[in-house]
């Protein structure tokens, strides 16, 4: 069996050889965030502050979408020294159309989702071995959305997604209730 050098064997990540965008697109993703950003950020510092600056609930969002504009120059930046070291791909150029198919269902799947939450509510409630629980639309939104998810983008056996599924989805949800004592979509 031959050695293997540890020189030879280099992670390079998971799209180690898809290159860049053409500048065009990331110029148009760039105005995208930064747009996104901005309207993140003015609705966070819009929410009523109850206490100090630090205990204000949009300071996380403004955070977040602070390091998202920051990000998003980044990307701007980049795409504008692309386009003058005369870097010009076309935009569509090497699509693949299976992966493009893919990565509308995931955004078709989140859509579903999210208009699943806002239109489905309900709430059960049981006890089992003393404790109360609740369980809203969002256990079963959250279980199938996720089971589909994960069957369309692993391709193994459904009935091992709808599991992983479940058992996530409910473990989670538990943990959220009874540890973080927080109300979850769905809820009223």
């Amino acid at each position: 069996m031959p050695e293997i050098r540890s020189a030879e064997i280099k992670f390079e990540g998971e799209e180690a050889n898809s290159g860049f965008a053409s500048p065009s697109l990331d110029m148009i993703a760039t105005i995208f965030l930064l747009v996104l950003s901005l309207a993140i950020m003015a609705a966070s510092v819009a929410l009523p502050m109850p206490g100090d600056i630090l205990t204000a609930p949009g300071l996380l969002p403004f955070i977040v979408a602070a390091t998202l504009l920051l990000m998003a120059m980044g990307l701007g930046y980049s795409a504008i020294m692309r386009r003058r070291a005369g870097i010009n791909t076309p935009a569509l150029a090497e699509r693949d159309l299976p992966t493009d198919i893919n990565s509308l269902l995931l955004a078709g799947a989140v859509g579903l989702y999210i208009a699943a939450l806002q239109v489905l509510s309900f709430q059960l409630r049981t006890e089992l071995f003393g404790v109360d629980f609740r369980f809203s639309a969002f256990e079963p939104v959250t279980i199938i959305i996720l089971a589909a998810i994960m069957h369309v983008s692993w391709r193994g056996p459904f009935w091992i997604s709808a599991l992983v599924s479940t058992g996530w989805t409910l473990t989670l949800s538990l943990v959220f209730q009874k540890v973080f004592k927080l109300p979850l979509p769905g809820t009223f």
